[in-house]
């Protein structure tokens, strides 16, 4: 059978890592030693990844020990916020429709008698609304 550099491209990767086989090692090895165009590519992206090597050893990072407990507190927290936000919305959006009934007939609390308080709560749920899209934009873009 013979082996196309198209399969030796695709085991490449696996061979510059140091993860291939013994048997791949001495395939990718044979192939660099009887193709110079093929062992002029691979010493190409040798060179690239030692840069890159070299790029990411030079960068500091520092990871708190708890940093993932630190994101799922945090995340919680902002599911938890959502939660009352929305009920919040809800609360101010329909509390001015609140009705009594009696003796047959429909008497609305805030509507229509003090419609200042029905502004102000419809204010209120228009924050809580424009709050809790914020939040929400916030746990999409985040992935949740």
């Amino acid at each position: 059978m013979k082996i196309t550099r198209n399969v030796l491209n695709d085991l490449l990767p696996v061979y510059l890592s140091g993860e291939a086989s013994p048997d791949t090692c001495a395939l990718i090895e044979e192939s660099l030693r009887s193709d110079p165009d093929f062992a002029r590519l691979v010493e190409a992206q040798k060179k690239d990844l030692t840069n890159q090597d070299e790029l990411l050893k030079g960068r500091k990072v520092s990871l708190a020990p708890d940093r993932e407990l630190q994101t799922l507190g945090r995340t919680k927290a902002m599911l938890e916020r959502r939660k009352w936000l929305m009920a919040l919305a809800l609360m101010f959006t329909v509390f001015p429709f609140s009705f009594m009934a009696s003796d047959s007939e429909l008497r609305f609390l805030l509507f229509r008698d003090q419609p200042r308080v029905a502004a102000a709560c419809w204010i209120l749920a228009a924050v809580f609304w424009g709050l809790h899209l914020h939040t929400r934009s916030r746990l999409k873009s985040s992935g949740l």
